[in-house]
């Protein structure tokens, strides 16, 4: 115990005098701590609906390099969201032409005609969609508009496969001469002290180093 504590004394005098050695120390356990790092969040999908193009236009976020919507067909994962937009205006500036309703209507009713209502430009609805399947959305209002197909692709589990018993011949035992075992000594524990001290004698070896380094 004397020589952890001169050696922890040892450490915290030689840190003062170099800050550099504090960060290479951070260092060491970010990069212990990076199979830790968290999971990307689920991405979200903007549909700009409008009267011409239909569901056409998507945009993803966060981007996606790879991302591809082909045939109004929307490829996603369980737990992504897709968020239609209102796009319909007039670049000209003409007001009513800005003021178009749309409603979002889903073929397995996975919510109702009124959350999907969008009564003007930018009006937005989103929806999280958790379950594995295929859906389908249309416009209320422009039921000649192409529907948009989005697929939520199915969860990869593993299948645990059970072999079928091994028949085994049953042989009778022959006598065997009994043996008498001497007992082993007892296997000293896994001391928690011992990292400990490995860990302190590296840090000093690192801190060492680069303090001759810098000089």
């Amino acid at each position: 115990m004397f020589y952890i504590l001169e050696s922890t004394l040892i450490i915290s005098d030689v840190m003062k005098r170099s800050k550099s050695a504090l960060a290479l120390i951070g260092l060491l356990f970010i990069i212990l701590l990076t199979p830790y790092a968290a999971v990307a969040a689920p991405s979200v999908y903007t549909v700009l609906v409008d009267d011409n193009f239909g569901f056409k236009k998507v945009r993803v976020e966060p981007i996606d390099p790879a991302f591809k919507y082909d045939n109004l067909t929307l490829m996603i994962n369980p737990g992504d969201s897709v968020k239609w937009m209102n796009y319909i205006y007039d670049p000209s500036g003409i007001a009513y032409k800005n003021n178009v309703p749309i409603t979002i209507v889903s073929v397995q009713n996975l919510w109702d005609n009124q959350s999907g209502y969008l009564r003007n430009f930018g009006r937005s609805f989103n929806y999280t969609f958790d379950r594995p399947g295929s859906y389908e959305v249309y416009m209320k209002e422009f039921p000649k508009v192409r529907h948009q197909t989005i697929i939520v692709a199915q969860l990869e589990t593993p299948v645990a496969t059970t072999l079928p018993p091994t028949p085994t011949e049953t042989q009778t035992p022959a006598p065997t001469a009994s043996v008498t075992q001497t007992p082993q000594a007892a296997t000293p524990g896994f001391d928690l002290w011992y990292i400990l001290l490995a860990f302190i004698v590296v840090a000093i070896l690192v801190v060492l180093i680069y303090s001759f380094k810098k000089k």
